[in-house]
Protein backbone atom coordinates (compact mmCIF):
# COMPACT_ATOMS: atom_id res chain seq x y z
CA UNK A 1 0.00 0.00 0.00
CA UNK A 2 2.86 2.36 0.83
CA UNK A 3 4.52 1.62 -2.49
CA UNK A 4 1.31 2.38 -4.38
CA UNK A 5 0.91 5.63 -2.49
CA UNK A 6 4.49 6.58 -3.22
CA UNK A 7 4.02 5.77 -6.90
CA UNK A 8 0.93 7.99 -7.02
CA UNK A 9 2.79 10.85 -5.33
CA UNK A 10 5.64 10.42 -7.79
CA UNK A 11 3.29 10.51 -10.77
CA UNK A 12 1.54 13.59 -9.43
CA UNK A 13 4.89 15.35 -8.98
CA UNK A 14 5.90 14.44 -12.57
CA UNK A 15 2.66 15.93 -13.93
CA UNK A 16 3.18 19.12 -11.93
CA UNK A 17 6.72 19.38 -13.24
CA UNK A 18 5.56 18.89 -16.84
CA UNK A 19 2.83 21.52 -16.48
CA UNK A 20 5.25 23.92 -14.86
CA UNK A 21 7.87 23.24 -17.52
CA UNK A 22 5.28 23.97 -20.21
CA UNK A 23 4.40 27.34 -18.75
CA UNK A 24 8.05 28.38 -18.26
CA UNK A 25 8.86 27.11 -21.82
CA UNK A 26 11.38 24.46 -20.72
CA UNK A 27 9.61 21.82 -22.83
CA UNK A 28 9.03 24.04 -25.85
CA UNK A 29 11.85 22.47 -27.97
CA UNK A 30 10.48 19.00 -27.19
CA UNK A 31 6.90 20.10 -27.95
CA UNK A 32 8.00 21.65 -31.26
CA UNK A 33 9.79 18.44 -32.21
CA UNK A 34 6.77 16.31 -31.36
CA UNK A 35 4.41 18.65 -33.26
CA UNK A 36 6.68 18.78 -36.32
CA UNK A 37 6.93 14.97 -36.30
CA UNK A 38 3.19 14.30 -35.88
CA UNK A 39 1.87 17.07 -38.21
CA UNK A 40 2.46 15.18 -41.53
CA UNK A 41 0.69 12.15 -40.10
CA UNK A 42 -2.19 14.32 -38.94
CA UNK A 43 -2.42 16.00 -42.35
CA UNK A 44 -2.52 12.65 -44.13
CA UNK A 45 -5.11 11.31 -41.74
CA UNK A 46 -7.20 14.49 -42.16
CA UNK A 47 -6.85 14.30 -45.95
CA UNK A 48 -7.85 10.62 -45.91
CA UNK A 49 -10.84 11.38 -43.69
CA UNK A 50 -11.97 14.19 -46.01
CA UNK A 51 -11.48 11.94 -49.06
CA UNK A 52 -13.51 9.19 -47.45
CA UNK A 53 -16.25 11.65 -46.56
CA UNK A 54 -16.25 13.08 -50.12
CA UNK A 55 -16.35 9.57 -51.62
CA UNK A 56 -19.28 8.62 -49.42
CA UNK A 57 -21.11 11.81 -50.38
CA UNK A 58 -20.51 11.24 -54.11
CA UNK A 59 -21.54 7.59 -53.80
CA UNK A 60 -24.79 8.64 -52.14
CA UNK A 61 -25.39 11.23 -54.89
CA UNK A 62 -24.61 8.69 -57.63
CA UNK A 63 -26.90 6.12 -56.04
CA UNK A 64 -29.71 8.68 -55.88
CA UNK A 65 -29.09 9.73 -59.50
CA UNK A 66 -29.16 6.11 -60.68
CA UNK A 67 -32.39 5.57 -58.81
CA UNK A 68 -33.89 8.72 -60.33
CA UNK A 69 -32.64 7.65 -63.78
CA UNK A 70 -34.31 4.25 -63.45
CA UNK A 71 -37.52 5.94 -62.34
CA UNK A 72 -37.41 8.28 -65.34
CA UNK A 73 -36.80 5.33 -67.68
CA UNK A 74 -39.77 3.50 -66.18
CA UNK A 75 -42.01 6.57 -66.56
CA UNK A 76 -40.83 7.04 -70.17
CA UNK A 77 -41.59 3.40 -70.95
CA UNK A 78 -45.09 3.83 -69.53
CA UNK A 79 -45.56 6.98 -71.63
CA UNK A 80 -44.39 5.16 -74.77
CA UNK A 81 -46.85 2.34 -74.06
CA UNK A 82 -49.71 4.79 -73.53
CA UNK A 83 -48.75 6.75 -76.65
CA UNK A 84 -48.58 3.54 -78.66
CA UNK A 85 -52.08 2.61 -77.50
CA UNK A 86 -53.38 6.07 -78.36
CA UNK A 87 -51.76 5.93 -81.80
CA UNK A 88 -53.24 2.48 -82.40
CA UNK A 89 -56.70 3.64 -81.37
CA UNK A 90 -56.43 6.72 -83.58
CA UNK A 91 -55.30 4.59 -86.52
CA UNK A 92 -58.13 2.11 -85.96
CA UNK A 93 -60.68 4.92 -85.67
CA UNK A 94 -59.41 6.48 -88.90
CA UNK A 95 -59.63 3.15 -90.74
CA UNK A 96 -63.13 2.54 -89.41
CA UNK A 97 -64.21 6.05 -90.44
CA UNK A 98 -62.86 5.49 -93.96
CA UNK A 99 -64.70 2.20 -94.24
CA UNK A 100 -67.90 3.75 -92.87
CA UNK A 101 -67.67 6.57 -95.41
CA UNK A 102 -67.22 4.02 -98.19
CA UNK A 103 -70.29 2.08 -97.05
CA UNK A 104 -72.41 5.23 -96.88
CA UNK A 105 -71.33 6.54 -100.27
CA UNK A 106 -71.47 3.26 -102.17
CA UNK A 107 -74.70 2.02 -100.55
CA UNK A 108 -73.59 -1.60 -100.69
CA UNK A 109 -73.89 -4.34 -98.08
CA UNK A 110 -70.74 -5.18 -96.19
CA UNK A 111 -69.55 -7.22 -93.23
CA UNK A 112 -66.81 -5.66 -91.11
CA UNK A 113 -64.00 -8.03 -90.17
CA UNK A 114 -60.72 -8.01 -88.27
CA UNK A 115 -57.62 -9.70 -89.61
CA UNK A 116 -56.56 -12.40 -87.18
CA UNK A 117 -53.30 -13.44 -88.80
CA UNK A 118 -51.42 -13.53 -92.05
CA UNK A 119 -50.19 -16.57 -94.00
CA UNK A 120 -47.41 -16.11 -96.51
CA UNK A 121 -44.55 -17.94 -98.19
CA UNK A 122 -42.33 -17.32 -101.20
CA UNK A 123 -45.22 -17.69 -103.65
CA UNK A 124 -48.41 -16.76 -101.83
CA UNK A 125 -49.94 -14.13 -99.60
CA UNK A 126 -53.20 -14.46 -97.66
CA UNK A 127 -54.83 -13.42 -94.39
CA UNK A 128 -57.45 -14.89 -92.08
CA UNK A 129 -60.42 -12.80 -90.90
CA UNK A 130 -62.77 -13.38 -87.96
CA UNK A 131 -65.93 -13.74 -90.07
CA UNK A 132 -67.29 -16.88 -91.69
CA UNK A 133 -70.37 -18.58 -93.09
CA UNK A 134 -72.34 -17.73 -89.95
CA UNK A 135 -71.90 -14.05 -90.93
CA UNK A 136 -73.02 -14.59 -94.54
CA UNK A 137 -69.52 -14.84 -96.00
CA UNK A 138 -69.15 -16.84 -99.23
CA UNK A 139 -66.28 -17.88 -101.43
CA UNK A 140 -65.47 -15.37 -104.20
CA UNK A 141 -66.64 -12.23 -102.36
CA UNK A 142 -64.50 -9.09 -102.64
CA UNK A 143 -62.55 -7.82 -99.63
CA UNK A 144 -61.79 -4.10 -99.39
CA UNK A 145 -59.98 -1.73 -97.02
CA UNK A 146 -59.40 2.00 -96.51
CA UNK A 147 -62.11 3.69 -98.48
CA UNK A 148 -63.12 0.70 -100.59
CA UNK A 149 -59.77 -0.28 -102.16
CA UNK A 150 -59.93 -3.97 -103.09
CA UNK A 151 -57.16 -6.04 -101.53
CA UNK A 152 -58.31 -9.59 -102.28
CA UNK A 153 -61.23 -12.01 -102.26
CA UNK A 154 -62.56 -14.83 -100.13
CA UNK A 155 -61.30 -18.25 -101.17
CA UNK A 156 -61.92 -20.51 -98.14
CA UNK A 157 -64.88 -20.20 -95.74
CA UNK A 158 -65.47 -21.77 -92.33
CA UNK A 159 -68.15 -21.19 -89.73
CA UNK A 160 -66.30 -18.58 -87.67
CA UNK A 161 -63.45 -17.48 -89.94
CA UNK A 162 -62.45 -17.16 -93.58
CA UNK A 163 -59.26 -16.98 -95.65
CA UNK A 164 -58.65 -14.03 -97.94
CA UNK A 165 -56.43 -14.47 -100.97
CA UNK A 166 -54.62 -11.15 -101.44
CA UNK A 167 -54.17 -9.73 -104.92
CA UNK A 168 -50.42 -10.34 -104.71
CA UNK A 169 -50.88 -14.08 -104.19
CA UNK A 170 -49.59 -16.17 -107.07
CA UNK A 171 -53.00 -17.87 -107.42
CA UNK A 172 -55.00 -14.61 -107.38
CA UNK A 173 -57.05 -13.72 -110.51
CA UNK A 174 -59.46 -10.76 -110.72
CA UNK A 175 -61.27 -9.41 -113.80
CA UNK A 176 -60.46 -5.69 -114.09
CA UNK A 177 -60.86 -2.59 -116.24
CA UNK A 178 -58.41 0.22 -117.00
CA UNK A 179 -59.92 3.68 -116.63
CA UNK A 180 -58.72 4.85 -120.04
CA UNK A 181 -60.63 6.03 -123.10
CA UNK A 182 -61.48 2.49 -124.25
CA UNK A 183 -62.18 1.09 -120.76
CA UNK A 184 -59.79 -1.74 -121.57
CA UNK A 185 -60.46 -5.01 -119.76
CA UNK A 186 -57.94 -7.56 -118.63
CA UNK A 187 -56.98 -9.90 -115.81
CA UNK A 188 -55.10 -8.95 -112.65
CA UNK A 189 -52.71 -11.70 -111.58
CA UNK A 190 -50.55 -11.99 -108.49
CA UNK A 191 -46.80 -11.98 -108.94
CA UNK A 192 -45.34 -14.55 -106.53
CA UNK A 193 -46.63 -12.79 -103.41
CA UNK A 194 -44.66 -9.61 -104.15
CA UNK A 195 -46.81 -7.51 -106.49
CA UNK A 196 -49.45 -7.89 -109.19
CA UNK A 197 -49.91 -7.11 -112.87
CA UNK A 198 -52.69 -6.78 -115.42
CA UNK A 199 -52.42 -9.25 -118.31
CA UNK A 200 -54.41 -9.96 -121.49
CA UNK A 201 -54.34 -6.31 -122.60
CA UNK A 202 -54.68 -6.09 -126.41
CA UNK A 203 -51.67 -4.52 -128.13
CA UNK A 204 -53.75 -1.78 -129.77
CA UNK A 205 -55.06 -0.41 -126.46
CA UNK A 206 -53.63 2.84 -125.10
CA UNK A 207 -52.36 2.26 -121.56
CA UNK A 208 -50.31 4.87 -119.71
CA UNK A 209 -48.47 5.18 -116.45
CA UNK A 210 -50.85 6.44 -113.77
CA UNK A 211 -54.03 4.95 -115.28
CA UNK A 212 -56.29 3.63 -112.52
CA UNK A 213 -57.44 0.02 -112.45
CA UNK A 214 -60.91 -0.97 -111.14
CA UNK A 215 -62.95 -4.16 -111.01
CA UNK A 216 -64.81 -4.91 -114.25
CA UNK A 217 -67.96 -6.38 -112.69
CA UNK A 218 -67.64 -9.52 -114.81
CA UNK A 219 -67.39 -11.68 -111.68
CA UNK A 220 -70.78 -12.27 -110.13
CA UNK A 221 -69.84 -11.65 -106.50
CA UNK A 222 -67.53 -8.68 -107.10
CA UNK A 223 -69.15 -5.27 -107.76
CA UNK A 224 -68.04 -3.08 -110.62
CA UNK A 225 -65.62 -0.15 -110.25
CA UNK A 226 -63.90 -1.08 -106.98
CA UNK A 227 -60.54 0.68 -107.02
CA UNK A 228 -57.62 -1.76 -107.16
CA UNK A 229 -54.35 -0.13 -108.28
CA UNK A 230 -52.66 2.18 -110.77
CA UNK A 231 -50.41 1.46 -113.72
CA UNK A 232 -46.70 1.70 -112.95
CA UNK A 233 -45.30 0.66 -116.34
CA UNK A 234 -46.25 -1.29 -119.49
CA UNK A 235 -44.37 -4.24 -120.97
CA UNK A 236 -45.11 -4.67 -124.67
CA UNK A 237 -43.64 -7.01 -127.31
CA UNK A 238 -44.89 -6.30 -130.87
CA UNK A 239 -44.84 -9.95 -131.89
CA UNK A 240 -47.25 -10.89 -129.09
CA UNK A 241 -51.03 -10.45 -129.07
CA UNK A 242 -51.26 -9.06 -125.55
CA UNK A 243 -49.19 -6.73 -123.39
CA UNK A 244 -48.84 -6.51 -119.62
CA UNK A 245 -49.16 -3.57 -117.22
CA UNK A 246 -47.21 -3.68 -113.98
CA UNK A 247 -49.29 -2.22 -111.18
CA UNK A 248 -48.65 -0.24 -108.01
CA UNK A 249 -50.99 -0.86 -105.03
CA UNK A 250 -53.08 2.08 -103.83
CA UNK A 251 -52.49 1.03 -100.21
CA UNK A 252 -49.92 -1.13 -98.46
CA UNK A 253 -50.92 -4.74 -97.89
CA UNK A 254 -48.39 -5.18 -95.08
CA UNK A 255 -50.20 -3.33 -92.28
CA UNK A 256 -53.83 -4.30 -92.77
CA UNK A 257 -55.93 -4.67 -89.63
CA UNK A 258 -59.62 -4.11 -90.47
CA UNK A 259 -61.40 -4.93 -93.74
CA UNK A 260 -64.87 -5.09 -95.24
CA UNK A 261 -66.30 -8.06 -97.07
CA UNK A 262 -68.76 -6.94 -99.77
CA UNK A 263 -71.95 -9.02 -99.68
CA UNK A 264 -73.88 -8.78 -102.99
Amino acid sequence: MNNLFKLAIFGFVIVLLLVASHYISWLKPVENFVVSTISPVQERFYSFANGAKEFHTKWIEKRDLLKENEEIKRELAELYIKQSRVNSLEEQNELLRDELDFVRESKINTVAAKIITGVSDTLSKSVIINRGSSDGIEKGMAVVAEGGVMIGKIYDVHTDYSKVLLLTDNKSRVAATIQNIDRTTGLIEGQFGLSFAMTNIPQDQEVHEGNLIVTSGLEGKIPKDLLIAKVDSVNSVESEIFKTALLTPIISFDNLSYVLVIVP
